[in-house]
Formats: C-alpha cells, sequence, structure tokens
C-alpha cells in the first residue's frame, strides 16, 4: 500500500471517530429525568460517604498526634530520670556545688574589694572629678564662643576623667590578688563541670529507657505522618465528589429542562 493510499484510509478512520465533546453531547441528550437524577442521587451518596472517610481520617490524626505529644513527654521524662541517674554517679551535683560555691566566692570578694576601692582617697578624688568634669561638658557643648575642633578637644578630654573612677575600679580589681585565684578556681571548676557534663550526656542518650522512649516516639511520628497523608488523600477525594455532584446536578437540570420542552411541544401539537 502506497503513502497516498495509507493516508487515505488513515483519514477515513479517524473522521469516522465522534469527537470527545460530540460524545459528551451524545450522551447528556440520550440521559432521561429518571437516569439523571439517579445518577444524582448516587454522586450525592458517594459525596456523603466521602466526608464520613474524611472525618474519620481527621479523627485518626487527632489521635495521632495525641499519641505523639504521649510519646514526647515520655522521652523528656526518660531523659531527665536518666540525667539525675547517670548524673549522681558521675558526679554531677558535686561537681555543680562546687562551681556554684566558687562563683559565690568571687562575687563576694569582688563586691568586698569594690567597697574597699571606693573608701580610697585616689578614688574618691577621681570621683569629684568625675562629677566637675560632667558639669564642665555640658556648659562645653553649649558654649557658642568655642570652634568645632576646640568642643572635640575638650569633650575626649572630659569624657577620659568621667572614665576614671571605673577604671581605677577595674584597674585595681583586675591586679588583686585574690580575685585572679578565684577566677582561675572558677575557670577550673566549670572544666571539670563541663568534662563530667559531656560525660552524663553520652551516658543519657546510651540508656536503655531512653532508647525505647525514642524508638516509640519515632513510631508514633511516623503514624502521625501516615495519618494527615490519609487526610490529604481523603480531601481529594471529597473535591471530587463535590465536583461529580455539580457535573450530575446540571445534567439532571439540562435532562429535565430537555424533557419539559418536548412535553410542551407535543402538546402544541
Amino acid at each position: 500500500m502506497n503513502k497516498l493510499a495509507l493516508l487515505a484510509t488513515g483519514c477515513l478512520l479517524f473522521c469516522a471517530l465522534p469527537s470527545a465533546d460530540a460524545q459528551s453531547q451524545g450522551k447528556s441528550k440520550s440521559v432521561s429525568p429518571t437516569q439523571a437524577r439517579k445518577e444524582f442521587d448516587d454522586a450525592k451518596a458517594k459525596l456523603k460517604d466521602e466526608n464520613q472517610d474524611l472525618d474519620k481520617a481527621e479523627r485518626e490524626v487527632d489521635k495521632a498526634e495525641a499519641a505523639r505529644k504521649t510519646a514526647a513527654a515520655k522521652v523528656q521524662q526518660a531523659r531527665q530520670a536518666a540525667l539525675a541517674e547517670h548524673g549522681k554517679k558521675l558526679g554531677l551535683p558535686v561537681a555543680l556545688g562546687q562551681r556554684d560555691a566558687t562563683a559565690r566566692g568571687l562575687e563576694s570578694a569582688h563586691a568586698a574589694l569594690s567597697k574597699q576601692i571606693h573608701t580610697t582617697t585616689e578614688h574618691q578624688a577621681a570621683v569629684k572629678e568625675a562629677e566637675q568634669a560632667k558639669t564642665r561638658l555640658a556648659t562645653v557643648r553649649e558654649d557658642p564662643s568655642l570652634s568645632d575642633d576646640k568642643k572635640k578637644q575638650l569633650t575626649t578630654e572630659l569624657s577620659k576623667t568621667i572614665r576614671t573612677p571605673v577604671e581605677l575600679e577595674r584597674e585595681r580589681i583586675e591586679a588583686n590578688p585574690q580575685i585572679r585565684d578565684l577566677r582561675g578556681k572558677l575557670a577550673e571548676a566549670n572544666k571539670q563541670l563541663a568534662v563530667i557534663q559531656g560525660q552524663v550526656q553520652k551516658a543519657v542518650e546510651e540508656d536503655a529507657e531512653v532508647k525505647s522512649a525514642l524508638q516509640a516516639e519515632r513510631a508514633a511520628g511516623e503514624k502521625a505522618k501516615t495519618a494527615r497523608a490519609e487526610v490529604e488523600k481523603h480531601k481529594k477525594e471529597v473535591a471530587a465528589a463535590q465536583k461529580k455532584v455539580a457535573t450530575e446536578n446540571q445534567q439532571l437540570q439540562s435532562a429535565q429542562s430537555k424533557a419539559k420542552n418536548a412535553k410542551g411541544k407535543g402538546g402544541n401539537k
């Protein structure tokens, strides 16, 4: 068979097939009001079933989420229990107590030294000069007779004087042997505490009860994920069923209208 014959045969076959619109129109024309009513009622029944399935799926999600939250709470409880158990075995309470005691000692020594510094003649003189410098600085900023450069120079000098009491106290505290010693002890206490905390954390993660609780939490999370996926699936099915109801309703209205028109024409003859 040559190409021309094949083309002609294909054209005949294609032209003989009705289009999708034609098939749809043909179906619409052939559906009786009774049949259209049945299909509409079936679509509504299907939508009702789909909505019931969706409600059930949403209730399952609520149950799964509640179970997941309960599992998560049990993980926290298991961690706390393991922390108390392994922390005690590894000396965590003792290390915390030593760190806190050292910190309180440093704070107390710092406060006592600061109070002592404030009573010295040197510091009191610096405070007096600072107060005078604050007053002078206020007038400098408002003095129209001073150039901008002069104002800048005086502001720098006076600001330094204002900061002198604070700097003096800081220098005296930094140079104090007791403060240095206590800071060193606090740093060492924090270092030891960090080591023990790391050991405790490792022991907690390897605890059998914690592992079991984590496994249960993961399982509950997967169930919740599956339940949410089911809800999304049923939502799509409800949407499709709603669309079907709308389509069947239109077809019913069309069938009833055509039947009414046909009856009217028959009565006019």
